[in-house]
């Protein structure tokens, strides 16, 4: 009888410690993409229940991280076009933008990149991916991220550097933080 249970059991071997380590990365990345609390929660969770889900065969992969991140961006990009869509048909009216807490210019900046640079950006600096599960979580090659990454860098650095007379600094301080 406790066949089945112990079988359940061993298949889950290391969820949970992965689970613990993993989420707040998964949920601070998304909460910076779109800024909403609720959003971030749902493609998160729903991220980590298809992980669980398949937890045999993500526990084998190369980095079950930056899978874990790909479906919570997935979830998040097609919440994203849903919330459009109704934001369309409902008067185009959106509920007002949560900043996050430390240096809002520089996420003010971030959020104004392009979108392949602002995700690699927040997986990088947020949810602190190596460029190798950044190109996995994306579904590109290093080299793009390395490239995705300076690119940003440079447009961060220029853009904070207007706004405020400076040398940037705010930048080095969220990216070294």
């Amino acid at each position: 009888m406790g066949g089945l249970a112990e079988s359940s059991t061993r298949t889950l071997d290391g969820f949970e410690e992965w689970y613990r380590r993993e989420h707040p990365k998964v949920l601070g990345a998304m909460f910076v993409l779109c800024r909403d609390k609720d959003l971030a929660g749902d493609a998160t969770d729903e991220a980590f229940a298809r992980a669980l889900a398949r937890w045999p065969r993500v526990s084998t992969m190369r980095s079950p991280g930056a899978w874990v991140h790909r479906v919570a961006l997935n979830v998040l990009r097609r919440a994203g076009r849903r919330r459009g869509m109704e934001a369309k048909i409902l008067s185009g009216q959106r509920p007002g933008d949560v900043l996050p807490g430390e240096h809002p210019d520089v996420w003010d900046a971030v959020a104004a990149l392009p979108p392949r640079q602002r995700t690699a950006v927040v997986l990088r600096f947020v949810a602190d991916l190596p460029e190798a599960d950044i190109a996995l979580a994306m579904g590109i090659n290093r080299g793009t991220v390395s490239s995705t990454l300076a690119a940003a860098r440079r447009h961060l650095g220029e853009v904070l550097q207007d706004d405020d007379g400076g040398d940037g600094d705010d930048y080095e301080q969220v990216t070294h933080a």
